[in-house]
């Protein structure tokens, strides 16, 4: 090999994926991806996938890195205004062919009439992030018609904290909960209420266990769950989900200890796993038994101190 030029497109393709990759727990991360390092609640993953090569100057550099590095520019979308959609759209109906590298899509919220053209070119979609947040109800039609064009394996739902976004985006709930079921691919879910009802937490349930191969569930807090799909998970449509991930770490409170005591959650103390505290490369996951509550708890507790 005399020159970097006398590498196969195979092996530069694995190059540069390597700038092109993004974290799963930053691509589906709760945390609003506007967030910048200016702010001061900023999530540091995100600053560090800020901070990153740009992505965009890639294909640039010559005729050769633009053929390679395309399909793996479109392969993760962040959807965050009005502007990006419509440029995204319009670039799809020039070339439908690009949709088809799309893989991984977060939806900011429903951005209007132009997400039905993206969902349709984009059939191979397998990670979908929606946000439920919409500003006015006719931004979530071109999203509640274009589901019907996809199947992904895992789909993401993020509910901010602000409650009068929970009517202007029922009906997006009312579309994904038709759709959900539908989805043949669909393994894992990532449930948005904490433990307190929404408007939408019955609907959502009813749709959940009408999902044929669901076998993987995240939810805001493993020991506090909302209490719509609680009873769910306690009944006969808990019994195909294997694997209940929370997103927050065990602590020792009255919550938690009643969770961890009470004989009726029993069945569903053997599903759901807790990340570990501390800094890691990859969070592991434990799960908690009654026997083992105690050490768990105090050893959660003196990580978090």
């Amino acid at each position: 090999m005399k020159s970097f030029s006398d590498i196969p497109d195979e092996i530069l393709h694995d190059i540069l994926a390597h700038i092109f990759w993004v974290d799963e727990d930053v691509f589906a991360c709760p945390t609003p991806v506007s967030s910048r390092a200016t702010d001061d609640d900023s999530d540091t993953r995100e600053i560090e996938y800020d901070n990153n090569v740009p992505r965009a100057a890639v294909p640039l550099v010559c005729k050769r890195w633009l053929n390679v590095s395309t399909p793996l520019l479109y392969e993760t979308i962040f959807l965050r205004t009005h502007p990006q959609v419509h440029c995204l759209a319009r670039t799809l109906l020039n070339d439908y062919t690009l949709g088809q590298n799309i893989r991984k899509l977060r939806i900011g919220c429903g951005l209007g009439v132009p997400m039905n053209k993206i969902l349709r070119f984009a059939p191979n979609i397998t990670h979908l992030v929606i946000e439920l947040v919409a500003e006015k109800e006719e931004h979530i039609i071109g999203l509640g018609a274009g589901l019907q064009a996809i199947n992904p394996s895992k789909v993401v739902l993020i509910q901010r904290s602000m409650p009068w976004y929970n009517r202007r985006t029922l009906p997006l709930v009312t579309e994904l909960c038709h759709y959900i079921p539908k989805w043949t691919r669909l393994t894992t879910l990532r449930y948005p209420y904490d433990r307190s009802p929404r408007l939408s937490s019955r609907e959502l349930t009813t749709a959940l266990g009408n999902i044929p191969h669901l076998r993987t569930l995240y939810v805001p807090c493993g020991y506090s769950i909302d209490r719509t799909l609680l009873v769910s998970l306690l009944g006969s449509h808990g019994d195909s989900i294997t694997e209940i991930y929370s997103e927050a770490p065990l602590v020792d409170n009255d919550v938690s200890r009643m969770f961890l005591t009470l004989a009726d959650f029993a069945k569903l103390r053997q599903k759901v796993l807790f990340p570990v505290p501390g800094p890691w490369a990859v969070r592991p996951y434990t799960a908690c038994t009654r026997e083992d509550e105690y050490v768990t708890l105090r050893h959660s507790q003196l990580l978090l101190e």
